[in-house]
């Protein structure tokens, strides 16, 4: 009788004794590597979300800098010409005069499609325009898919000109790569006469 139970306790301790079956196993590595991979793929889609947050911040920064520069330009501008695309290059163009110091002063805008930048150049039609400016870059790294510059149908209740620029500047890269798109319309306060019938401010052509 002892005996009997004595062995019946040792069975028992040799069943708890037992180790953990390859079935078993295989189902906790299964379910162990279902959760690393969505806890990987939250994380990957965490760091592009941040990425791409970041490069967008970024061009949206550089963008507006270059608006807040044009907007004195544009603001005490007495008469902006009719936007055009160069022929040979493909840049974009447009040319700004302001009188309001009492001598004509000329500011051009390029596209520059080769350099992908913004820029302007000024100089004094009065000097001969000896004392014209290098191309300043405003933006870089922008794209444009149409036309960047538009001049906006003078409205009925008023003639001031209003000049729009609308461009986009990808940033990033690969998996986190992005095109912030920005548009902005400048009126030019000074421009309540009539807009000039014969070119102006074009002493240094359209390159």
């Amino acid at each position: 009788m002892d005996w009997s139970k004595g062995g019946r306790l040792g069975a028992v301790r040799r069943r708890s004794d037992d180790g953990t079956s390859l079935i078993e196993l295989m189902v906790g590595m299964s379910l162990l590597s279902i959760f690393m991979a969505m806890f990987t793929g939250a994380v990957v889609m965490m760091n592009k979300a941040e990425n791409n947050a970041q490069a967008l911040t970024s061009t949206s920064l550089q963008l507006n800098q270059a608006f807040l520069a044009l907007d004195n330009t544009v603001r005490y501008a007495s008469a902006i010409s009719e936007p055009v695309q160069s022929g040979s290059s493909g840049d974009w163009y447009t040319e700004i005069q302001a009188t309001n110091t009492g001598v004509e002063t000329c500011t051009q805008l390029r596209v520059d499609i080769a350099t992908s930048q913004l820029q302007r150049r000024r100089w004094t039609p009065a000097a001969a325009v000896s004392d014209l400016t290098a191309w300043m870059p405003l933006a870089s790294g922008i794209s444009t898919n149409a036309q960047p510059f538009s001049l906006k149908p003078l409205p009925a209740n008023g003639s001031f000109q209003q000049l729009t620029i609308s461009v986009s500047a990808p940033s990033g890269s690969g998996s986190s790569a992005t095109t912030s798109t920005s548009s902005n319309t400048f009126t030019a306060l000074n421009s309540a006469g009539p807009v000039p019938s014969a070119p102006f401010c074009l002493q240094q052509g359209r390159p």
